[in-house]
């Protein structure tokens, strides 16, 4: 058994003066999840970091992937691996 994503949804926070947004996306493949990223990417083209992370169930397995773009001491990425379980 897998929990998956109910609807799509934004949310953002500002803290110390930095705004967070978080965007979270039902997805299927691969290629669907590159597209939304590249897609936020776009809208989101003057954030210094667009962290992303992402489980896709197969009949072949799980494909997980994740990036921190660039976030300091990593932070991103453990807290998108701790999340999403990868």
């Amino acid at each position: 058994m897998f929990k998956t994503i109910k609807e799509n949804c934004t949310a953002e926070i500002i803290e110390k003066k930095s705004k967070f947004i978080a965007n979270s996306f039902y997805v299927e493949t691969v290629q669907e999840a590159e597209n939304l990223i590249k897609k936020i990417n776009k809208k989101y083209f003057d954030s210094r970091h667009n962290c992303y992370a992402f489980s896709i169930y197969t009949k072949n397995g799980i494909i997980n992937r994740f990036s921190d773009n660039g976030e300091p001491s990593r932070n991103c990425r453990r807290s998108n691996a701790k999340y999403y379980n990868i």
